[in-house]
């Protein structure tokens, strides 16, 4: 791929605190309650250091669902109420991307509260040159078994000695406006596996993303049966992304469009991952000595999940697609 031209980008008159940031909520996992968890989000945005003058704030619903839109508009006449006529995850997003109009463009979750330096420190890394922003998620820390579902779900998107991100996670990112209307989210994936694949081509293209810890997330927990899922979902992106990853910019792509003989050695090698990430990164995961020996066990399970739904999905390329709807 041919990498962009990097014009200079000298920090905006007025400073971080002058960039109008558009948030996109999509609510694929709203509910329809009073104490929605969107409701959380929308007060966490209401309590940002960034200027709120600078604050554009999208919720992106189905077409179909009038009641939610119509709450919304009652309740926060500042947001923007945006029907979308995707139901995906993705699609939804997208339809929020297309109708921002400022100078950053960052994506929530309709289930993952931001501190209220959240977008402050976006801004200051976007101003300071960045392309994206990948932000800190976390679940709540009294959450049960929360620092193993950190670690396997969220503890992936690092950050190294200079800053830069190996990738973001679609529920707490940042761009600059010009970037994700240039590359946006690829539409043939329904859910999780396109902002994996985005971040790499971004990267594979030039584009400078970060980490920025403090733009930090509370996700909310779900329990065991949707971490599964996740794991299991994980699985499936390892062969179904590889089929669509032309320019091979995953490393696990080349492996798997050569032969599904090597999901074995992507096991493997994501173990390896697992034990070096614990090593290297404990600090940031939050994880105590003691929680070590218990992650570096609970690790070939979980890939092992992984690797089956991989080696379904190499038999059946639609069984888990169809089942989850994904």
């Amino acid at each position: 791929m041919k990498a962009p031209e990097r014009p200079s980008r000298p920090e905006p008159p007025g400073g971080p605190a002058s960039l109008s940031i558009a948030v996109v909520i999509e609510t694929v996992n709203e509910e329809s309650g009073a104490q929605s968890t969107l409701e959380r989000v929308l007060d966490g945005l209401a309590r940002q250091s960034h200027p709120a003058e600078k604050l554009e704030l999208i919720v992106v619903v189905e077409g179909t669902n009038r009641s939610l839109g119509e709450r919304l508009r009652e309740r926060h006449p500042r947001v923007r109420v945006v029907e979308s006529e995707s139901e995906t995850y993705y699609g939804m997003k997208t339809a929020g991307i297309q109708v921002a109009r400022a100078d950053v463009i960052a994506l929530l979750d309709s289930d993952c509260i931001p501190v209220p330096v959240w977008a402050e420190r976006m801004a200051q890394r976007i101003s300071a040159g960045a392309d994206v922003v990948a932000g800190k998620t976390r679940y709540p820390p009294d959450a049960p078994f929360s620092r193993a579902f950190d670690f396997f779900n969220f503890g992936y998107i690092q950050g190294d000695a200079g800053g830069a991100a190996n990738g973001f996670l679609p529920n707490n990112v940042g761009f600059r406006r010009e970037v994700i209307l240039k590359h946006g989210f690829d539409p043939r994936i329904r859910r999780s596996g396109a902002a994996h694949l985005l971040g790499h081509e971004l990267m594979a293209l030039g584009y400078r993303l970060v980490y920025e810890p403090a733009q930090r997330v509370c996700h909310s927990s779900y329990g065991i049966g949707e971490e599964l899922r996740m794991r299991v979902k994980s699985g499936y992106d390892s062969v179904a992304l590889a089929r669509i990853d032309d320019g091979e910019v995953l490393g696990e792509s080349g492996y798997l469009r050569r032969s599904g003989l090597f999901l074995p050695i992507i096991f493997a090698r994501r173990v390896w991952f697992d034990v070096r990430t614990v090593m290297t990164n404990r600090a940031d995961l939050d994880v105590p000595l003691t929680r070590i020996p218990y992650l570096l066990l609970l690790s070939p399970l979980v890939r092992g999940v992984e690797l089956a739904a991989g080696l379904i999905t190499l038999v059946k390329s639609e069984y888990l697609k169809d089942k989850y709807r994904w």
